[in-house]
């Protein structure tokens, strides 16, 4: 019950309204720039709705330099409420329960998240384009063009987006660890923030030089970046012990 009682206090008071004002403003803003960006593209080629959202959140600019940055600065912070969990700590009675609450509630504001940017980018591109439930002989050439292999769009477009989408979140989910670890580590926000960024940065554009984007190769990068989330979190469980956070050695 004290693990329960963490999570949803945690819940409660750290969805920070501000800064999800503010990250659904530039998200709505960057879609809509997205779709324009592939307009007169698409004429030429007959993109569909589905097409044109696959290149949006497959694109190395959008992923790694727009919604990532945006994303950690919505979860930074979530560890340095409330006193960096003193009070938290001594309310939950353990470092474990008062750490997985604030992991439930990253996973959550990352859902939330990436759930806001697909959403809204497929609300915009189903205003501007077509509706086809199947790949176009003119997108595929287009990416066979660009580099990549016509065997990644083997499978319809909704488990091919869905795949990549859930990549791409998985991603930003062990940014979201590596915060929290350096948060642990440093105790300062700037620090975690600054961190997690370069290192957010370097992971996508290592999983972005991989041009396979079959249901095989996504399913390897997910599984990939779950282990090493994992591997990060029980590393947080690990500082969280051996760091003074409270000031009360028994915490």
């Amino acid at each position: 019950m004290k693990k329960l009682r963490g999570v949803l206090f945690s819940l409660s008071e750290h969805i920070p309204a501000a800064r999800w004002c503010l990250a659904m403003a530039v998200i709505a803003f960057t879609a809509v720039v997205s779709v324009y960006k592939y307009i007169d593209l698409a004429d030429s080629a007959a993109f569909s709705s589905f097409e044109t959202l696959f290149l949006i959140i497959t694109d190395t600019v959008n992923v790694i330099f727009i919604y990532l940055p945006l994303y950690l600065f919505v979860v930074c912070g979530i560890m340095f409420d409330s006193g960096f969990g003193g009070l938290e700590i001594l309310r939950l009675g353990s470092r474990r329960a008062w750490l997985a609450g604030k992991l439930v509630t990253y996973i959550v504001n990352t859902v939330i998240f990436f759930g806001a940017v697909f959403i809204i980018n497929m609300a915009v591109c189903s205003r501007a384009f077509y509706f086809s439930d199947t790949w176009s002989s003119g997108f595929v050439g287009f990416r066979v063009m660009m580099g990549y292999s016509g065997l990644d769009f083997s499978m319809s477009p909704v488990p091919t987006i869905i795949m990549a989408s859930v990549s791409v979140l998985l991603l930003y989910m062990l940014c979201g660890t590596v915060n929290m670890l350096v948060s642990i580590l440093t105790g300062r926000e700037s620090a975690a923030l600054f961190f997690s960024l370069f290192a957010g940065i370097g992971l996508g554009l290592l999983n972005m030089s991989v041009t396979s984007n079959s249901g095989t190769s996504q399913l390897i990068r997910c599984v990939v970046l779950l282990a090493v989330s994992a591997a990060v979190y029980v590393f947080c469980v690990f500082t969280a012990y051996k760091k003074d956070l409270t000031g009360l050695k028994s915490a």
